[in-house]
């Protein structure tokens, strides 16, 4: 990329500001997000859902989630009504026919009753096909594809939550496209169901397998400290090994490699006892990646994972 300073032309470095993403360039005074930007996915078309706790982008009345042009200007054909969402939107998952998933804090979408999960159509609008019932219990942190793009769309959920619509099911859950939970799905044993903490991450490999994060100690029943993997009808993966942060750790993010290697995030100083501040890669089957080696890593929690096309890591 190439831009000018006054008379001089520059090689914008990477890391560098990229000044054709400019925010400020329609609306009334140039305001911005006026609160948190928590999520945000890129659109096949270049652009950019994103959600949080603000109520206005550059000017106008946007609640909590919206919608940019590839330039950073506010798209207003993406309109979730006049009250939007209610709550802070804390995840985004885009469905393969448009459709956008958006999960959080909130209970309504424009007046209509959503509890913390609810699905808009390409246009922002609610759309209505979706319905969760009384939803989850508590805040929703995170929402997962599985098997995008084949007609056969499944939709997987994580957060705070302890139930959906009344069915138990520990911090995480499967809905069908119609928005209940699907009943195919082992949300866990009688009695141990899901996990046994916060989720605060999933994942989906190629080939459905579910790979998930958090503050939990067991999953489905058995010891799994903060990460443990699913095969995809939601049966714990005792293949994927037990390759653990330190106790009482976070594993805030999660990102898979092509290779299939696992990227972790989180508040963790250690695993396996090898110390790994705040961010690690794992191997296809859980044991740590000790080809990667971060030296002394993050200062502080690693709260979001991207891959680039080139296979670098941005954090």
């Amino acid at each position: 990329m190439y831009y000018a300073l006054g008379t001089i032309a520059t090689t914008a470095q990477p890391g560098e500001l990229d000044p054709s993403f400019d925010p400020s360039g329609v609306g009334y005074g140039g305001s911005w997000a006026n609160g948190e930007v928590r999520c945000t996915v890129v659109q096949p078309d270049g652009k950019i859902l994103i959600g949080g706790s603000f109520t206005s982008y550059n000017g106008y009345i946007y609640y909590r989630i919206a919608r940019l042009n590839a330039d950073g200007s506010l798209d207003t054909g993406f309109f979730p009504g006049a009250t939007g969402a209610n709550g802070t939107v804390r995840a985004i998952a885009l469905q393969s026919d448009g459709r956008v998933l958006i999960g959080g804090s909130f209970t309504s979408i424009n007046g209509t009753p959503r509890n913390y999960i609810a699905r808009l159509n390409a246009n922002g609008s609610l759309d209505t096909s979706f319905d969760p019932g009384t939803g989850p219990n508590a805040t929703v942190n995170t929402i997962a594809i599985q098997y995008p793009g084949s007609g056969n769309e499944q939709i997987l959920i994580g957060g705070q939550f302890t139930s959906y619509n009344g069915t138990t099911c520990g911090y995480f859950a499967r809905l069908n496209s119609t928005g209940s939970i699907d009943a195919s799905f082992l949300h866990g044993p009688p009695g141990q169901p899901g996990a046994d903490g916060t989720v605060f991450s999933i994942k989906v490999q190629p080939d459905g397998f579910v790979i998930i994060g958090g503050t939990f100690f067991t999953l489905n029943g058995n010891t799994r400290n903060q990460i443990g993997r699913l095969i995809p009808n939601g049966v714990l993966d005792f293949s994927f090994g037990t390759s653990t942060p330190s106790s009482f750790a976070l594993v805030y993010a999660l990102a898979i490699q092509s290779d299939g290697k696992v990227l972790v995030g989180g508040g963790f100083t250690s695993f396996l006892n090898v110390a790994r501040n705040r961010i690690a890669r794992l191997n296809t089957n859980g044991s740590l990646d000790t080809t990667f080696d971060p030296g002394t890593g993050a200062s502080s929690s690693v709260e979001c994972l991207t891959l680039q096309p080139d296979g670098k890591i941005i954090i």
